[in-house]
């Protein structure tokens, strides 16, 4: 027993070097941050391991959730050439132990046996009637393109000083690349679990790719009769107000 205690605390596993080697700008689009979490993170990991991935090694915001125990996220924002900020919000529920019994990313679950999403309208009394309200969360530093999110919520509280009764209808992009920001994707969950959260990093990182490179692109197709427009989330509310809530 003593000789396995020695080679488990001298040598790392290439899933070890992997997760202290974490940068988010190395995945692109919701899918490859779904697979990577399943695949390196899965249910029952500790906590310390997933802060130290993407809080340590990531430099996400943590963000501990103010109202359900055993509930936080870490968020990081890119500016992708100031046209739209993209944002990780990877949120994680934790058993009393500490053990991960369910994550999310950008409020969609990743593990299909894990603990299953709260309903927020459970929490509605039946005698309190609920509130259908566009929001929009400001994003200034994408001056050039979305500028600010747009979204449905349900709330019982029109204040939206209550968090827990929310639920989202709403929807963005499935890619962190200025010129392929991939497709339109809509879901429902928790607002402080997505994209649409109030909450602020704590820097906004620069997108990693050639910006000038970028603004030629989209210039170029511009000037031939195309557009730089992409699956963004005030065509999601269009769609929405329209009732077309299908999944593009």
């Amino acid at each position: 027993m003593k000789f396995r205690f020695f080679q488990k605390k001298s040598s790392r596993s290439p899933s070890s070097d992997r997760l202290d080697d974490f940068k988010f700008e190395s995945l692109v689009t919701l899918e490859e941050m779904e697979k990577f979490i399943q695949m390196e993170l899965p249910l029952g990991t500790d906590r310390d391991t997933m802060r130290r991935t993407f809080v340590n090694a990531g430099r996400a915001t943590f963000k501990a959730h103010p109202t359900q125990a055993g509930v936080e996220k870490y968020i990081y924002d890119v500016n992708l050439c100031e046209y739209y900020v993209w944002r990780w919000n990877i949120s994680a529920d934790y058993d009393a132990a500490g053990r991960l019994l369910q994550a999310y990313v950008n409020a969609w679950p990743v593990f299909p046996k894990g603990k299953p999403p709260r309903d927020p309208r459970k929490g509605i009394p039946r005698d309190q009637s609920a509130a259908i309200v566009e929001v929009y969360r400001p994003r200034p530093e994408a001056r050039k393109g979305e500028s600010r999110l747009a979204f449905m919520l349900l709330t019982s509280d029109p204040t939206l000083k209550t968090i827990d009764d929310q639920l989202f209808i709403g929807g963005g992009p499935t890619r962190a690349d200025p010129l392929d920001m991939g497709t339109l994707k809509i879901a429902q969950g928790e607002p402080w679990r997505s994209i649409f959260d109030f909450d602020d990093a704590d820097f906004i990182a620069p997108y990693s790719g050639d910006w000038v490179a970028v603004d030629r692109e989209i210039e170029k197709r511009k000037a031939n009769g195309g557009s730089f427009q992409f699956a963004s989330s005030l065509l999601a509310l269009q769609m929405l107000r329209a009732g077309n809530t299908k999944k593009h």
